[in-house]
């Protein structure tokens, strides 16, 4: 699922290049699609490593709306993304967590195929 979630966002940006809306919400999730890059970040401490597992913590309140997202959730932890709240860290507004829960969860199927 974790593949096929990145070979999909891969094919979403070519087909989205014209920067809008749904494009913007795109590449805040691409951390999502580069385990070294997310481990980068979390041995540095960055704070976009805990916003990601902030993030992630988020979309898993969604397990019930979309199914596909508890097995992502789980996938995203057996890679190494943590899934915990870091109280410092702002969280987003409800809608725009949602358009990216709504986005991942189109990327979890074959929309995107190319």
């Amino acid at each position: 699922m974790y593949k096929q979630f990145c070979k999909n966002f891969k094919n979403f940006l070519q087909i989205n290049e014209s920067k809008d809306y749904r494009y913007k919400i795109g590449r805040e999730i691409e951390v999502l699609t580069n385990v070294d890059v997310y481990n980068q970040l979390k041995e540095r401490k960055n704070v976009k490593y805990r916003e990601t597992a902030n993030f992630i913590f988020e979309i898993s309140q969604y397990e019930h709306q979309y199914p596909s997202i508890k097995k992502f959730v789980w996938e995203l932890w057996g890679y190494g993304f943590d899934v915990k709240r870091f109280d410092e860290v702002e969280v987003e507004p409800r809608e725009r967590i949602e358009e990216k829960v709504k986005l991942i969860d189109l990327l979890l199927g074959t929309h995107y195929w190319a």
